[in-house]
This record gives structure tokens, C-alpha cells and sequence, in this order.
């Protein structure tokens, strides 16, 4: 639309000029409004507010006179706006719209008292919400923030707004230190008219300021589940995150999906193996990242009710070889050495995988575990039982399967 408008914009004032008067027609007015909105869409409030008052000049249509105002409050020029609403004023002394704007320009000019005294009359000549606001706004200015309430209660009772409920409870809540009932407002607006991300928001962050952090949470999650506004969702998680409410966070992140790579570290953190190796594998093929298909094997296996299923080996030693090329890292090396030395499949290429984590991590006693493993399934014992006592000497017995390796080679040593 915009492009449009500028092109025809364009077109006529190379072929005639920017037009000095409308002259008689609907035509030359439609064209007329052309470049008002022209300028308007372009920003060019000035340029716009002049267009739309020769509009109203020649056509004596008032809406026009009302959006060159508004051209002039939008581009701030508040002695402009002044001057041009006194003087229609002073010709329309009973227009109510302009009265608003002589409010308007009297408040961005800091004329707070005089703001204060014209609004007064306006509202309750008018018994508008927009002119209570206006009122309000003047009382506000002026510091009196108990009189500015009363005022804005006055505009939301007419229409139950949710914006004047919000602003309400803020300054309730924050300028008149009226918390408890700051928090009974927006509870009642809730109740009787509705939720919104804003006002759900809101009191949520007044519950957590309060330290109702439960209540706070409830709220947040409410708002997030009637609107999927992630925000809420994100401002409930950091208070579950503060509680460590492992299943609050894990119930939140698996309805939400803010943040999976977290909820699978929950997964994990409760051994949940089996919707670990499910979301590291969407994981995967969502993102491409080969360490997620890594993480989705070794959840797998490490979830499975029987280990020595051979079908289920053999997909997960498929997974981590493919992984592998491009994961480097020693954990899943170790993992697929240690699988194949443990299955007794390929116990030699096992034994590769972990040498090569134990290059990168060479004092790690789980991977000199692993390689005594291999050792003792190769029969040869004296290395299995030097590598077993070094892995005891750093870490001890406490490790069951380090325990039961001990036994194992020891044993192997006497054949």
C-alpha cells in the first residue's frame, strides 16, 4: 500500500504539482487525501497535518481538522498543536474532540494544573472513559496518585478495560504501596472479566515480588496455557528453576518446548532414559547435530529392559559409529569401545575407541577400566590386572562394576 501511495504520490506531482486548492469534486479531494495519507504512512507528519487541514479548509469536514491535529501531536510539536486547537476552538467552543486536544497539548507541555482543571470539566461534562483517562493522566502528573486511582476507576468502570486495570494495580502496588490490594484488583478483573498475557503478567510478577512464588508460578503457567505467550512460560520456569521442582520444570518444558535440550538434562537427571533417547533423537533430526543421535543411543541402552538384546546392541553401536565421525568426544568413544568389549563384539576395534578417549583423556580411570576390560577379554591378563589395580589406586572399590572387573581379573590371573 505504501509503495502505491507514493507512486501515485509520484506520478502527480511531476505531471501537476503538489495541488494548492481542491476546487470542486470528489476527484480532487480523493487525490488530495492521497497525498495526506502519503505522508502520514511516510512519517512526514507535518507535511500530512498541512494536507488534511486544507482538506478541512476546503471540504469543512471535521474529521479532517481532527487527524491534522493528530498529525501534529504525533510529531510532538506541542506549540503547533497548541495554537491551531486554541484558535478552532475559539470558532467551535463547544467541540468536545477539541477540548481533548487542548488537554492533550496542555499535558505534553507541562501545564499539569490548568490540564488538570479543563479535564475535570470535560469528564464530568462528558462521562467518557477516554476523558477520565485524560483527568486521570493530569492528577497523575501532579503527584496525586490516590486522586489519580479514584479517576482511572471512573474510566474502568464504563468499559472494564484491561490496560486501565493494569495501570490501576501498578500504581497501587507501586506508588501507594496498597500491594494486598493491587493483587485483590487484578484478581477480581481476572475473575469477572477475563485473563490477558498482560494483566496474567502483571499479577504474577506481583505475587513473585511478594514471595507467593507458588501463587506466582500457578499464575504464569494459567496465563501461558490460555494464550501460549512463551514469556509466561519462561517467567514460570525461572521460578520452578529456584525451587529445583524437578517435575514442575519437566511437566512445563514437555507442554511447552522453550527449551528441550534443558528438559532432556531433566530426563536424565531422573533417569528417564527412555523420553531421553526420544527428544535426543527429535533433537537430532531437527537440528542435524550428530552429538544428540551420540546422546540418543547411549539413552537408549542405557533405558532398555534387556542390554544383551542383540538387535538392540547392534542399532545402538550403528548409532554411535555414525556419531563418532563427527563427535569427538572421549564419553561416547568410551561408550562404543566399551559396548563391543562388553558384548564381545569385535573386541579389538572396541579397545581402538577407547585408546583413542584415553588420548584425549588420559588419566580418566572409566576408560583405563575399560581398556583393562578389554584386556582381560583378549586373555591377557597380567595387562588387564596392572591396568585394574591402577583404576583401584585412583578410585577405590566403591564403583560395582570396577568391583566386579577387580574380582574377575584376579581370577584370570590364576588360570
Amino acid at each position: 500500500m505504501i509503495k502505491v501511495v507514493s507512486i501515485l504520490t509520484l506520478l502527480f506531482s511531476c505531471a501537476f504539482g503538489a495541488p494548492k486548492t481542491l476546487q470542486n469534486g470528489s476527484l480532487l479531494e480523493d487525490t488530495f487525501v492521497l497525498y495526506a495519507l502519503d505522508a502520514q504512512m511516510r512519517q512526514k507528519h507535518h507535511q500530512a497535518s498541512e494536507f488534511f487541514g486544507e482538506l478541512y479548509k476546503q471540504t469543512s469536514k471535521k474529521e479532517y481538522l481532527y487527524q491534522s491535529l493528530r498529525m501534529l501531536e504525533q510529531s510532538n510539536d506541542i506549540e503547533a498543536l497548541s495554537q491551531k486547537t486554541v484558535a478552532e476552538l475559539k470558532k467551535n467552543p463547544d467541540d468536545m474532540t477539541l477540548k481533548r486536544f487542548e488537554i492533550i497539548s496542555l499535558l505534553k507541555g507541562g501545564n499539569f494544573s490548568e490540564a488538570s482543571h479543563k479535564a475535570s470539566l470535560l469528564s464530568e461534562q462528558s462521562k467518557k472513559a477516554p476523558d477520565y483517562l485524560l483527568y486521570a493522566e493530569s492528577r497523575l502528573k501532579l503527584g496525586d496518585y490516590e486522586g489519580g486511582v479514584a479517576i482511572l476507576k471512573k474510566a474502568y468502570a464504563l468499559n472494564f478495560d484491561e490496560a486501565t486495570a493494569e495501570r490501576i494495580a501498578l500504581i497501587q502496588y507501586a506508588q501507594l504501596g496498597e500491594k494486598t490490594e493491587a493483587i485483590k484488583f487484578l484478581k477480581r478483573h481476572i475473575g469477572t472479566h477475563g485473563n490477558s498475557v498482560g494483566i496474567g503478567k502483571r499479577l504474577g510478577s506481583f505475587y513473585a515480588e511478594s514471595g507467593a512464588l507458588n501463587d506466582a508460578s500457578e499464575m504464569f503457567e494459567q496465563t501461558y496455557e490460555a494464550f501460549k505467550d512463551t514469556s509466561c512460560a519462561e517467567e514460570a520456569l525461572k521460578i520452578y528453576l529456584y525451587q529445583q521442582d524437578i517435575a514442575k520444570m519437566t511437566a512445563l518444558l514437555e507442554k511447552s518446548h522453550l527449551n528441550d535440550p534443558l528438559l532432556l538434562d531433566l530426563y536424565v537427571k531422573v533417569k528417564s532414559f527412555d523420553k531421553a533417547s526420544i527428544l535426543a533423537q527429535a533433537l537430532y533430526e531437527r537440528e542435524d547435530n550428530p552429538l544428540y543421535l551420540a546422546q540418543s543411543a547411549v539413552f537408549k541402552y542405557e533405558g532398555a529392559a534387556n542390554r544383551n538384546d542383540p538387535t538392540l546392541v547392534a542399532q545402538v553401536m550403528e548409532e554411535l559409529k555414525k556419531a563418532v565421525v563427527d563427535v569427538q568426544e572421549p564419553l561416547y568413544l568410551n561408550y562404543l569401545g566399551y559396548l563391543m568389549i562388553n558384548h564381545d563384539i569385535n573386541v579389538s576395534e572396541g579397545m581402538g575407541y577407547v585408546r583413542r578417549a584415553l588420548e584425549k583423556q588420559p588419566d580418566s580411570p572409566f576408560y583405563i577400566d575399560s581398556l583393562a576390560w578389554g584386556h582381560y577379554k583378549q586373555n591377557e591378563c597380567p595387562e588387564a590386572l596392572r591396568l585394574i589395580k591402577q583404576v583401584e589406586s585412583m578410585i577405590g572399590t566403591d564403583e560395582e562394576e570396577v568391583r566386579d572387573h577387580l574380582k574377575a581379573i584376579e581370577k584370570c590371573k590364576t588360570k
